[in-house]
């Protein structure tokens, strides 16, 4: 599936990856934040040691909240990388009438966490999963 970036979106990748030296996979600009999916295995380069690099990064988009994600070949695999200090307990992938919607299973636990503040942390991963493969998000707990 190809993905669209508008100009400001190629702005905010040509920064970053000159701040980083990664390769950008794609970058979705929410209100208020702006969110890089980076090559598979490039995360901890465009954290850098101590986390320098996103440390200039998050100078530079000053007025934004800036994540950063690691890319993956599978749906599954980019699901665990959306949700990186929490233990997944399953991934259920459904597919009814050509849609695709991913069930994740938390510890009741981890389910504060995993949502974030006012929802945001699940309506970011919800709206990057849905662009990157076309399937909606759920979070359920066991």
């Amino acid at each position: 599936m190809a993905i669209e970036l508008d100009a400001n979106s190629m702005r905010c990748i040509s920064l970053f990856e000159s701040l980083t030296n990664t390769i950008v996979k794609d970058c979705v600009l929410l209100e208020g934040k702006v969110v890089f999916i980076v090559k598979k295995g490039e995360l901890g380069k465009a954290i850098g040691r101590k986390g320098a690099n996103i440390n200039r990064v998050r100078t530079a988009f000053k007025n934004k909240r800036v994540l950063v994600f690691e890319d993956a070949d599978s749906i599954e695999g980019f699901i665990k990388n959306l949700f990186p200090n929490i233990e997944l307990l399953n991934i259920e992938i459904k597919e009814k009438n050509g849609k695709k919607t991913a069930f994740v299973f938390v510890d009741s636990k981890d389910r504060g966490n995993a949502i974030g503040r006012d929802g945001e942390k699940i309506k970011t991963n919800r709206e990057i999963l849905q662009r990157k493969f076309s399937c909606d998000l759920r979070l359920n707990t066991k």
